[in-house]
């Protein structure tokens, strides 16, 4: 059984991965697992903002011994400095836009234990998969009742467009700030995944689930 190293956008991705992610994993017998974040500098890790960052935290840990590697990064808001970026603007569907952004990725590392992804469109689509995760965190109903709200206009939340201004994160920000609150990704976000599960967010979550089960066989 292969290790698997998961490179991550941020510190909520990286905290999914170890928390989340990493006990159902286990499951499936593949018992090490890490979330790493993206190092941008010499000891400052985090933020997506250019691809050569993600590119050599890939290629380092690809070249440790039984180790498949993958990423987790949003679609919204990418680096123009992905691999096909302009070949991508081309295209019209999101689906496809993202297919071509990871296979450009899969061309660009060449290495057989490396498997990409690119979440659709942002980690925050992952909240919508149901309710009581919002239901459960906020002792209040007019939170739930504009989460749920969202939540009713699309049968899968990963279709939850990327618009700067209806984003699933920009979403969220605008329900809590009617409500003088504030979102903290990292810490609220994962609280809030918990309370849905990883296998409610895997049913609900198509492009996601395959990934997961992608990985689970690239380690086999």
């Amino acid at each position: 059984m292969k290790r698997l190293r998961i490179v991550t956008e941020g510190g909520t991705e990286e905290t999914f991965v170890n928390e989340i992610l990493r006990p159902h994993l286990f499951e499936k017998q593949i018992f090490d697992v890490a979330g790493l974040r993206i190092q941008t500098s010499q000891g400052h890790k985090g933020g997506f903002v250019n691809y050569q960052h993600l590119k050599n935290d890939v290629t380092r840990i690809l070249k440790e011994s039984n180790v498949v590697v993958s990423t987790f990064v949003d679609f919204f808001r990418i680096p123009t400095s992905m691999p096909d970026y302009e070949l991508m603007t081309q295209a019209v569907k999101a689906d496809q836009k993202i297919e071509i952004l990871e296979n450009g990725l899969t061309k660009d590392i060449n290495h057989p234990n490396f498997v990409p992804y690119i979440q659709k469109f942002e980690f925050e689509a992952l909240l919508f998969s149901n309710n009581q995760g919002f239901s459960r965190m906020y002792n209040e109903p007019s939170i739930a009742s504009a989460t749920q709200a969202i939540i009713d206009q699309y049968d899968n939340p990963e279709e939850i467009n990327n618009h700067p201004n209806t984003a699933p994160s920009k979403r969220i920000q605008k329900i809590f700030e009617a409500h003088g609150m504030n979102y903290n990704k990292i810490f609220e976000g994962n609280l809030i995944a918990l309370e849905i599960g990883i296998h409610t967010i895997l049913e609900k979550c198509p492009r996601f689930r395959a990934w997961i089960e992608k990985l689970i066989a690239a380690c086999q």
